[in-house]
């Protein structure tokens, strides 16, 4: 990469230490290029947990005001003030913060590129004001970096975007196999923001359903995440009677998450096709896969793009329980076909690796 005097800006609302899927995307992205840029995030009360360490600057700010409109007038007025210390402007939401990187640049002349994730893009077509002006943002944008080919296809149609970049979340390091490492009872995990379209609620009633028949009897299902879900979650498991064989671990820190995805023989996690708040693509499917763990998920244009159906997992048409069930029972008893796709899955996770990823941008950051 060329390098210049002056860095590239990541302004965000959604950066660590929050633990979503966004704000971990953009922090891979940060670590990448930490040599070379300056991230404006919103304010959080556990900034001490994460900015001392990240390796490059972090500078908190309220991004936007909270009286008065436009309510992200606080960002144009950074943008002008500092714009003397930036070549290239990268934003995480097309609106509001896609808004006001385009207005800023028409004063400082500084380009941008905006990545955008399923739930932005679907925010921005609920009313034609703000699909005309998310348009607007788009086609100002010297770039637009999609998760997914899914979602790059959806903003292409919607939006007439035509420069789109796809640069998938990424894995950070790739351990190596660990042997035994999936010895003893079969046990499946799902990592996730404990939330209906998540589908924890299926998975226990599919596997209440396996062991009050009598096929599966001997399991054990981790529940990583928290969420407002969690009390219904717990108060399921005592209804089916699984209490034996559920764990609530809340949210873990990377080492002792990555421990249970070690120990696991799959990866269940049956998101529901919301039209809104849909799934894009999951990370959490490919952390999973770095550990030889096979994924049962939904078919669901962009987690398709993570989890290959009969190749690296199993992809369900719906959310229907005795399909999970059987796919579930699947793996637990032909634990050859579990560790072949475990194993598929692992190989695949390696294009998945930050600099693969981001690499594709190099061309657009000079």
């Amino acid at each position: 990469m060329i390098m210049s005097e002056k860095k590239l800006l990541l302004i965000t609302p959604d950066f660590p230490p929050n633990r979503g899927g966004v704000a971990r995307y953009l922090s891979a992205l940060a670590s990448y290029l930490k040599d070379d840029i300056e991230v404006v995030a919103g304010i959080d009360s556990h900034w001490q947990e994460f900015d001392p360490s990240a390796g490059y600057p972090i500078f908190r700010r309220e991004l936007l005001s909270k009286w008065g409109w436009p309510k992200w007038r606080k960002t144009v007025k950074y943008l002008k003030s500092y714009s003397e210390r930036y070549r290239l402007v990268l934003t995480s939401h097309v609106l509001p913060y896609g808004s006001a990187v385009m207005i800023a640049a028409r004063k400082t002349k500084t380009p941008y590129i905006v990545f955008v994730h399923g739930m932005d893009v679907r925010l921005a077509q609920r009313s034609s004001h703000k699909r005309a002006l998310a348009k607007k943002v788009f086609a100002g944008a010297r770039l637009v970096v999609c998760n997914s080919n899914a979602l790059a296809r959806e903003v292409a149609r919607v939006f007439g975007v035509t420069e789109i970049l796809v640069v998938y979340p990424c894995l950070e390091s790739i351990p190596e196999p660990v042997a035994g490492e999936k010895d003893g009872l079969f046990t499946i995990t799902t990592v996730a923001r404990l939330v209906e379209r998540k589908g924890h609620t299926h998975v226990l009633n599919a596997l209440a359903n396996l062991r009050g028949t009598g096929q599966l009897t001997d399991f054990v299902y981790n529940i990583v995440g928290e969420g407002p879900m969690e009390d219904t979650l717990r108060g399921i498991v005592t209804t089916l009677s699984l209490d034996q064989h559920v764990t609530f671990h809340g949210n873990l820190d990377d080492a002792s998450r990555n421990i249970l995805y070690a120990r696991s023989h799959a990866f269940v996690m049956p998101v529901s096709k919301d039209p809104v708040d849909k799934e894009g693509f999951g990370l959490v499917f490919l952390e999973a896969a770095q550990y030889g763990v096979p994924s049962i998920t939904t078919n669901i244009e962009g987690v398709d793009e993570a989890v290959i159906n009969g190749d690296t997992g199993i992809l369900l048409q719906d959310q229907n329980e005795e399909n999970l069930a059987e796919a579930i029972l699947l793996l637990a008893k032909n634990r050859e076909y579990a560790t072949r796709l475990g194993e598929a899955a692992r190989e695949r996770s390696k294009e998945f690796s930050c600099e693969k990823q981001f690499e594709k941008l190099k061309p657009y950051l000079v």
